[in-house]
């Protein structure tokens, strides 16, 4: 599926606060995903502008967030209409119970404990970047992995 900018690579937004975090993902996922287009946001509703122009295939998300929250975010973009088939992951030191519960009530497609583990964050994320059908790929609605990981991203 084409963007809005006119690119038929598939876009994988970072919503992250924290810059070293933030810098860190976007180094990562351009070297392990070079076919895909990285966007950075360092609030939610920077990146709900830019998820809106963009049609990311993925959103990886944190919940902790100055400003709007990551859940707020995701109820901002399913009540936009644009969110059919956007996979939304998010990304968390918080893993209680209630925070688990509330992102599987979300839609959320995974659960990453933060700091992240590259290896397992590339195994969440390479299967919804997979070339093939955009946004609307029943990829995204595939059952959610809520896994927690060990970290080495900075917290």
């Amino acid at each position: 599926m084409m963007d809005v900018t006119g690119s038929t690579a598939p876009v994988l937004l970072v919503i992250e606060d924290d810059t070293d975090t933030r810098q860190a993902l976007a180094e990562y996922l351009t070297a392990v995903f070079p076919d895909a287009r990285v966007l950075m946001s360092e609030s939610a509703e920077g990146g709900l502008e830019l998820a809106l122009r963009t049609r990311p295939r993925v959103v990886l998300l944190d919940l902790r967030l100055r400003g709007i929250h990551g859940f707020e975010f995701a109820d901002r973009l399913t009540r936009s209409g644009r969110a059919a088939g956007v996979a939304i992951v998010a990304l968390t030191g918080d893993m209680s119970p209630d925070t688990l519960m509330k992102a599987e009530t979300a839609g959320f497609t995974a659960f990453l404990r933060k700091p992240a583990d590259m290896d397992r964050l590339e195994a969440v994320l390479r299967p919804l970047l997979d070339p093939g059908p955009g946004p609307d790929s029943d990829r995204a609605r595939e059952a959610p992995l809520w896994k927690g990981s060990k970290g080495v991203l900075p917290s």
